[in-house]
């Protein structure tokens, strides 16, 4: 993907505001054996959120308060490409409580409908 921009604040700063998609699957969460559904479905919310809505470098935290799971995700860049889709880069570490933390990086790009998907 051709990267021709940079924003420096928030996606929705840089397009037209729009709701946070209500998808949790859009983007793909580390799946692993540790995590209850219930972890899933914060972890991929949170990170849609994210996405969506926080400055690069600023992370966005979550709790399962039942399983005691925690996690965040960091965007750590914004870009659009030639095409005009806005994409961002970033760091997700989830702490599930009986294991080691599961720490992953990605690039997600935001469909028309204000969904990320994993690029």
């Amino acid at each position: 993907m051709a990267m021709i921009a940079v924003c420096a604040g928030t996606v929705s700063a840089c397009t037209a505001s729009s709701s946070l998609s209500p998808d949790p699957d859009a983007v793909a969460v580390a799946v692993d054996t540790a995590l209850v559904n219930s972890d899933q479905s914060l972890a991929a919310r949170n990170l849609q959120k994210a996405l969506e809505t926080s400055l690069s470098g600023r992370t966005l935290s979550w709790r399962n308060a039942a399983s005691g799971t925690r996690g965040s995700v960091t965007p750590n860049r914004t870009w659009k490409t030639a095409k005009g889709v806005y994409c961002r880069s970033y760091s997700e570490i989830i702490k599930p409580v009986s294991r080691q933390s599961i720490r992953r990086s990605g690039v997600a790009c935001r469909s028309p409908n204000a969904v990320w998907n994993e690029a």
